[in-house]
């Protein structure tokens, strides 16, 4: 467990967040939706999901425990994104009134809490970027994301998920994979993915974030 995590761990056990557990495919909130306050994710998965502005949704992004969400919406501020329970989720919501009341007797939250927003918005800036890149950007940055997740360069996840998650085809993906694995950068096989050279396959997409595809 990193500092952040544990400090958010600190927190609830002082009594700071309202415990919330939802079940699987529950929407937590959408996309425009005027927010009330924050998440911290303490056990389950949730799929962060953003709509284009040709109407089109497409995940980017697997909240984990450990982890805030919806910080956008602390102070009555719109949600950028759309929040969905993927398995039963156990969360804590901290509302405005909450969170002034933690900075009150614990200052440094607000300095946690405004990295993590930074840190969203971010990434936000970048998978708007790469929803508009070719595919093999969108797939080199999807694998990258579960990298750091997972911590972990195998990963259990099969074409046709990958291709729904990206949103191309699975005979893309298939060559896509097929031209990364005779270039040395993955290994697959039957549903499993080994990372060879991460370094090469964030650099790939980190071309199309830094010098975006028209």
């Amino acid at each position: 467990m990193d500092d952040t995590n544990h400090a958010w761990e600190t927190f609830i056990a002082k009594g700071y967040g309202k415990q919330m557990i939802f079940k699987k495919k529950t929407f937590l909130y959408h996309q425009g939706e005027i927010g009330n306050g924050f998440y911290y994710l303490k056990k389950g998965i949730v799929k962060i999901s953003l709509l284009s502005k040709e109407g089109s949704e497409r995940d980017i992004d697997y909240v984990t425990p450990g982890n805030l969400l919806g910080e956008q919406g602390f102070n009555n501020g719109p949600y950028f994104t759309t929040a969905t329970i993927t398995v039963p989720s156990t969360l804590y919501f901290f509302s405005k009134l909450e969170f002034d009341r933690l900075c009150g007797e614990i200052p440094e939250a607000a300095n946690i809490f405004m990295d993590s927003l930074i840190n969203k918005i971010r990434l936000l800036a970048d998978a708007t970027t790469i929803l508009n890149a070719p595919a093999e950007y969108r797939l080199a940055h999807f694998l990258y994301k579960l990298y750091k997740q997972e911590n972990e360069p195998s990963l259990s996840i099969n074409q046709v998920a990958l291709a729904r998650f990206i949103g191309t085809s699975r005979i893309t993906v298939y060559k896509i994979l097929n031209e990364w694995k005779d270039e040395g950068l993955i290994e697959h096989h039957k549903g499993n993915l080994h990372l060879l050279d991460v370094n090469k396959l964030k650099s790939i997409f980190e071309g199309a974030i830094h010098h975006p595809i028209s």
